[in-house]
């Protein structure tokens, strides 16, 4: 693997030229909220949660463990999707979230939805090889919006357009760590209108194709 990682970082414009290196995707809609909307009212979430989403609900103070405010930017960037799903299907130990085990895999995802639209409008997960560069389509969105990164010191974000493209700083330290997220705010009027969620992977075996593209 260090033979790999010496070569591409000698030779940088291996990983440049190869088709494996570009990623598009299209920022998504606003998420849809009706069918989780009636979800949460009909189980009562709102008594811990609150009607906002903010952990303020009635029954909150009671609690040992405050009640998970889905506003608060630092506390969601900590939930990629699949942890929420779990959390909604198995609950919490310890705490008083309980078991929804009887929702379909339809309606969790409802749920969780409806649950980030408290945050922002719309929510991207992706997978990111260290190497590569994401361009996402924001075609959608009406000019002008801001990106705001997380961790600027191993991440960059440009706007050309309507496009935004990030990638890592310095991929080969990317490369060496086992597992990385990071997330991206897309700014308008004054808040966050979409988070992106990356989870950075050094994806081994996509970095040999690349030696292989160039491989006389």
């Amino acid at each position: 693997m260090k033979k790999i990682l010496l070569i591409l970082f000698l030779i940088p414009s291996i990983a440049f030229a190869a088709p494996l290196r570009e990623k598009h995707v299209e920022l998504p809609d606003s998420m849809p909220v009706k069918e989780g909307k009636k979800l949460y009212q009909e189980n009562n979430c709102a008594l811990c949660h609150g009607d906002r989403g903010r952990g303020d609900g009635p029954l909150a103070k009671d609690l040992k463990n405050k009640p998970r405010d889905f506003t608060d930017y630092e506390e969601m960037k900590r939930m990629p999707t699949i942890r929420m799903e779990q959390a909604i299907h198995k609950g919490l130990d310890g705490t008083a979230m309980p078991s929804f085990n009887q929702f379909s895999e339809s309606q969790t995802e409802a749920l969780t939805n409806y649950l980030r639209s408290f945050l922002v409008d719309s929510y991207l997960d992706l997978k990111m090889c260290a190497f590569q560069t994401y361009h996402v389509e924001a075609k959608k969105l009406s000019a002008p919006f801001s990106v705001e990164i997380d961790d600027p010191e191993n991440f960059e974000a440009k706007i050309h357009g309507q496009t935004i493209s990030f990638s890592g700083k310095n991929w080969t330290k990317l490369q060496g760590k086992k597992r990385h997220r990071t997330h991206f705010k897309v700014i308008q009027n004054g808040r966050i209108v979409s988070l992106i969620s990356v989870k950075i992977q050094g994806c081994q075996k996509e970095v040999k194709q690349l030696l292989n593209k160039v491989s006389p």
